[in-house]
């Protein structure tokens, strides 16, 4: 269970849904943008997941 205590902490609900780092992730992608690109995309869009990731905290 995620520490947000609203799902599994899984790669979707980190990268999309976790109200822990809504503001990080509105900082990384001001715009919206596909799980599929933040984890497949060119490598801008990596640089910006890795970035999230780091920044995040989060252990991987």
């Amino acid at each position: 269970m995620c520490s947000c205590g609203e799902a599994e902490q899984d790669t979707a609900h980190i990268l999309r849904d976790c109200r822990n780092h809504q503001v990080l992730r509105e900082e990384i992608w001001p715009f919206p943008e596909s799980l599929h690109n933040k984890l497949y995309g060119p490598v801008a869009a990596l640089q910006r997941t890795t970035n999230y990731i780091s920044r995040s905290g989060l252990e991987v």
